[in-house]
């Protein structure tokens, strides 16, 4: 299937999981789109807290112009996939353009 197919069939199933209890997220991977229930616990988030702190004021220096935050997807067409990874390092002007996703090519990092 190509990828523009699983990416509507990713936005249906998006639309479904909005009307599910639970927190729920629609990805991309090998055998197309799927839906995952998420339940990631209080010291799973702290985690990923400490590591986005850890980063942000390392990337200054290293990587000016980009910022880890968490939310956006990132996305790959040419391979057929797109993740929603717990945190990710990207430019900080994405964070101001339409839409969800990110081009998996600007991205240097994901956690």
């Amino acid at each position: 299937m190509d990828y523009a197919k699983m990416r509507v069939i990713a936005e249906e199933l998006t639309a479904y999981a909005e009307q599910l209890e639970g927190s729920w997220e629609v990805e991309i991977g090998p055998s197309g789109a799927f839906l995952a229930m998420l339940s990631p616990s209080k010291r799973h988030e702290g985690t990923v807290r400490r590591i986005r702190n850890q980063l942000n004021e390392q990337l200054p220096s290293t990587h000016p112009g980009y910022v880890c935050e968490n939310g956006p997807e990132i996305e790959h067409p040419g391979i057929g996939r797109m993740r929603r990874p717990d945190a990710v390092v990207i430019p900080e002007e994405v964070l101001d353009e339409e839409g969800l996703s990110v081009d998996a090519t600007q991205v240097p990092a994901v956690i």
